[in-house]
């Protein structure tokens, strides 16, 4: 079994988390097994390729940024002449992706910050890099706020969240997902990441985010979306529905009653006209917008 199945394995088992971390950890895998790998031909290193490719791309279904970037790895390779080279194709692209990834979040820092006031109260969902990167940038520009995360059932993402805020020294409370319209009147900025985005400006996110969205709206608070163009889908620009990824239901009750039916989607769709703006490397945009950029990046 090669890194890419190990890696494969672990994204599916959730020991490898966050969209840009499947990502990068997606294509350091696939780099590894392409200089290990011990075809003859250019033509079986592509079918060793692009086998490797496929089961990291379906380890799971809603992870655009990963997906985008084995296309790009793939294509690099096949465009290459000889077996060397096809090699050193898709190390290169895979190395210059992760690293595109990389100033893709400093860069949703440096603008997502600006959005951030004294004396805010930001609410968060779930575990976002990104935003956890806007946040640390406000702190660092010497702005002072305080986060509400939700605990985020039923894997309790949020308790990563609020580790990380705390060693950031950023004040945070923790709340039960089932509180947040409670506490929504009182936030001033509701910040989420996002898995994927259709060319629709649909943000597909952690399961609950589109409730608490809502109740955002109802309070009237903004609501921000930080997200790397990497992860806009092109396939949805085709026709084709984002795939929304359900797990197993023993995440929810280990031991249930028998005969209890359970359902456990990992994520949710949130229309374009419940997210009020988002975030990315090139700038603050409309959610509507993502589709002219999608066709100009991935088209």
């Amino acid at each position: 079994m090669g890194i890419s199945e190990r890696t494969a394995i672990r994204i599916k088992r959730l020991e490898i988390q966050g969209a840009r971390n499947i990502a990068k950890k997606g294509l350091e895998a696939l780099a590894a097994d392409a200089r290990a790998s011990k075809a003859r031909t250019g033509k079986a290193f592509m079918k060793e390729l692009e086998a490797k490719a496929k089961k990291l791309a379906t380890a799971r279904p809603t992870e655009p940024a990963l997906r985008n970037g084995l296309n790009i790895v793939l294509k690099e390779a096949q465009m290459a002449e000889g077996l060397g080279e096809s090699q050193r194709a898709a190390v290169r692209a895979a190395k210059a992706y992760t690293a595109e990834m990389k100033s893709a979040i400093d860069e949703i820092a440096r603008i997502g910050s600006k959005r951030i006031r004294n004396g805010d109260t930001v609410m968060t969902h779930c575990h976002s890099s990104s935003v956890m990167a806007v946040l640390k940038k406000a702190k660092a520009d010497g702005r002072k706020f305080s986060v509400v995360c939700t605990e985020t059932r039923p894997r309790f993402q949020g308790r990563m969240t609020a580790k990380e805020l705390l060693r950031a020294k950023i004040p945070v409370t923790m709340i039960v997902d089932s509180a947040a319209r409670r506490f929504m009147n009182n936030a001033d900025l509701l910040l989420i990441g996002a898995d994927a985005v259709t060319s629709e400006g649909f943000v597909i996110n952690k399961i609950g985010t589109g409730q608490i969205c809502l109740a955002a709206q109802e309070a009237k608070t903004m609501v921000g979306c930080t997200c790397e163009t990497f992860k806009f889908d092109p396939i949805t620009l085709a026709g084709d529905w984002e795939p929304i990824e359900v797990r197993d239901t023993k995440e929810i009750w280990a031991k249930p009653p028998k005969g209890l039916r359970m359902r456990n989607p990992a994520f949710d769709l949130t229309p374009p006209d419940l997210i009020d703006f988002l975030i990315t490397e090139e700038g603050v945009i409309s959610p509507f917008e993502a589709g002219i950029i999608m066709r100009e990046k991935y088209a």
